[in-house]
Order: structure tokens, then sequence, then C-alpha cells
């Protein structure tokens, strides 16, 4: 009984360490496609998107059209906002790349130091990825790309918790 609550214990403090450092990671300066700065202030209590994709990849392209169908269906009334995350290997790509794009993005200056730890909430090794974050920086779903093709309507499209805990 005592280890399963020392474990317990020791799970809620990862968990809200993990919750404080992605609100940290995320404090940082975004522009949208007019290049006006957004910062994490103004998406105080939304649901957030990090979208991981790159203008050379053939899934991305695949997918992100329909994300940016979904986001402009839901992103007002479900008070959501998708980050974009580039894997692009040059700024003219990514930029040109990101004109497709309805939301906001990393800055291409940190996309390497704040954009790799990001990238590492994904769980995954490969894009095109999103991963969902809670108004208060939890992640509901390291990769929930998958899940906004099967379920659109189920946003936010979390895991349920006992898979969070495996």
């Amino acid at each position: 009984m005592m280890k399963t609550l020392t474990f317990l214990a020791l799970l809620c403090v990862a968990v809200a360490r993990r919750g404080a450092s992605i609100k940290d990671l995320l404090d940082t300066t975004y522009t949208d496609g007019a290049g006006k700065n957004v910062t994490l202030a103004d998406l105080s209590g939304k649901y957030i998107g990090l979208y991981f994709s790159a203008s050379w990849c053939g899934g991305c392209q695949e997918y992100t059209p329909k994300l940016v169908k979904l986001y402009n269906r839901l992103y007002e009334d479900k008070n959501w906002e998708v980050i974009w995350v580039t894997h692009d290997h040059n700024e003219p790509d990514a930029d040109k790349y990101f004109k497709e794009m309805p939301w906001i993005r990393l800055p291409w200056d940190q996309i390497d130091t704040i954009g790799a730890k990001m990238y590492k909430l994904t769980e995954r090794n490969y894009i095109p990825a999103l991963t969902m974050i809670s108004p208060d920086f939890k992640v509901l779903n390291p990769e929930a790309s998958g899940d906004t093709e099967d379920f659109p309507d189920s946003f936010p499209w979390s895991y349920p918790a006992e898979l969070l805990l495996d």
C-alpha cells in the first residue's frame, strides 16, 4: 500500500512539473500570417494544437488542407489555436508553406531550440504530427492528427486517462 501511495505521489509531482514546463516552453512570441506578434497571454484559456510539418513532406501536403478546413470550422467555437512548428530545411520554404495556413507559427530563429523541445512532446518520430494541449497546459494527446481525421467532432481529441498513465 505504501509503495502505491509513493508511486502516486511521484506521478502527481511528475505530471505537475510536466504541465509547468509546457507552459514555460510555450511562453514565447509567435507570429500570424500578417506578421503580427502573438504571445502566450493572447492564447490564455485556449486549447493549443502544436502542428509539426514541412513543405517537403508528402503526408503533410495531404494533411495540412484537412487541418485548415477543420481549424476554420472549430477554432472560434472551441477556443482553439494551432501553432505551426516547421521541419523545413530553410526559411524561404517555410515562409511559402506557411501562407497556406490560417494559424500562428513559431519564428524561424526558434525552430532549432524551442521547436525541437516542443517536438519531443509528440512522442513520435514522424510528421505530420499534431499535439493537443489543454488550456491548463497539460498534454491531452501527443499525436492527435489521426484522431482529427477519424473523429473530427471529438474535439479536443484527448486520450482517455488510463492510456496516459501507461
